[in-house]
Order: C-alpha cells, then structure tokens, then sequence
C-alpha cells in the first residue's frame, strides 16, 4: 500500500480532533471560569529513503557496513495528536454585584465537595442550599479549611483573604475558603463539569495564601472566539488538503493497476 494514503489519512485524523476540540471551546464561550484546550501535535519518527534499483553496496574493512545505496531524503510517517493541554490563563473578571459570586486573582483553585471527593474548580458562581451552605451550580458544597462553607442566611461577608463572615454586620468568623494550588499545571486533569483534579500518581494540590478573592465579581471563560474561529478555517483546510491527496493517490494507483494490468 502506497505510505503517502496512510501518512494522508493520520493528517485528516490530526485535524478532526483539533475540530472537535476547537468546537468545545467555542460552545464554552459563556461558561464560567471555564479553560480552553489546546492540542499538541507530533509526527511519528521518521525514514531514510533511498532508492531500491541501485546495486546495493557495502563498505569493506569497516565494523557496522554502511548502506552507500544513492539517498533519496527523508519520509514522514505521518502525525498524531501528542496530548491535549489545558490553557489555564486566567479569563477576564466581570462585576456581578452579587454577593455569591467569587473569583480567584492568582494561581488557585475553590474546593467543592463531589461523591467522587474533593475537586477544583476556578467558576464562583455560587449559590445557598435548603441547608444554608455555600453550594456550586450543581449542587456540590464549596469546601473551607474546616469544612463545608455553612451561611447565616444571606448576610455574608468574604474578603480579600477568603475569610467568610455572617451576621447582621458580617463581623461572625465562619471559616476561610479553601484554596488550593499545584506546582505543575500540567498534572492537573479535567473531569467534566468544569471541574478539575490531580491523579493520585503526581503531587496533590495544597493551600495557598498568595492570591486574592474577589466578590461580587466572576472569572469568565477565556475562550477567544476570534482565535478560535480562526483556528477551525485553518483546521478545515488543512483537512481538505490531506483528502485531496488520498483521492489524487487512489486515482494514481487506481491507473498503475489499469496499465499494469494491460502489459
């Protein structure tokens, strides 16, 4: 079978993915706190080429003989999608006003409580419960340093140090948030739900003090759609170049057969 159709079909599977990726972030756009994906490409090792109707000679009096047939230059096997980052560049802050959403200003990450244990999370649109805690969109309890986040109503107060406060005068110490941080973004793992984690195999995340919370205010996506968009055109043609080339292989083998066939 002719390389160039496999090394083709590897480039139309690279930039299908790349689609699919370009595609999520965009439907993401309006997402809070949401990170992007980003994919890293890579070829497979490539060969030297050379051209197999030359006599093929050798060295003599030389340990390991060298291959002195005439060199052609070297062929590319194709490409793979390497792994799939996550940009992790903090989205622009938007002022709500509303004294439940919180956002991040630094390297950290809000704890919520999951049936699966504890993950991260940079979305601060929070919300109260029947049960008068501190609970994510979907329900999952905002951890402090001592536990869940209780509330005395919606008299609350947290500044900048993510300290909780309730009360009529939100002068009552509840608990400080939990934020936590990672030295290597690269181990951290999205697992849906604009949730975040860290396999049990790398470090895990610890509290940090070094960034600042801010109230009534949200980290949007950093979604750009402009790159985006951009990036899709590319992606397309891209993909329409390499099927052009299967086609104009198949058409190429299709006619060896035929006048093959016919000496």
């Amino acid at each position: 079978m002719d390389r160039g159709l496999y090394t083709a079909t590897t480039g139309m599977l690279v930039q299908e993915l790349r689609l699919d990726y370009a595609a999520n972030n965009l439907a993401n756009v309006n997402t809070i706190g949401f990170k992007s994906n980003v994919g890293a490409i890579k070829s497979f090792p490539q060969m030297l080429v050379h051209r197999i109707n030359d006599t093929y000679l050798k060295t003599s009096g030389v340990e390991g003989n060298m291959d002195l047939r005439p060199l052609i230059g070297m062929s590319s096997m194709g490409a793979v999608v390497d792994e799939i980052a996550t940009n992790f560049t903090r989205g622009d802050i938007q002022i709500t006003g509303n004294k439940f959403d919180l956002s991040i200003d630094g390297n950290g990450f809000f704890v919520v409580e999951t049936p699966y244990g504890e993950r991260m999370t940079r979305a601060g649109n929070f919300a109260i419960n029947a049960n008068r805690q501190l609970v994510t969109k979907d329900g999952y309890r905002v951890m402090g340093e001592n536990g869940p986040i209780i509330l005395d109503g919606h008299s609350f107060q947290v500044d900048e140090q993510g300290v909780v406060y309730v009360g009529l005068k939100s002068d009552e110490y509840v608990d400080k948030l939990k934020i936590v941080t990672v030295d290597d973004y690269k181990t951290i793992k999205k697992v849906g739900n604009n949730l975040y984690m860290v396999p049990k195999e790398h470090p895990q995340p610890y509290t940090t003090t070094a960034v600042t919370v801010r109230q009534g205010t949200l980290e949007i996506s950093n979604v750009n759609p402009v790159i985006e968009l951009r990036q899709m055109i590319d992606v397309m043609r891209m993909y329409e170049a390499n099927s052009k080339v299967i086609q104009t292989k198949d058409s190429l083998i299709g006619k060896a057969a035929v006048e093959i066939g016919k000496k």
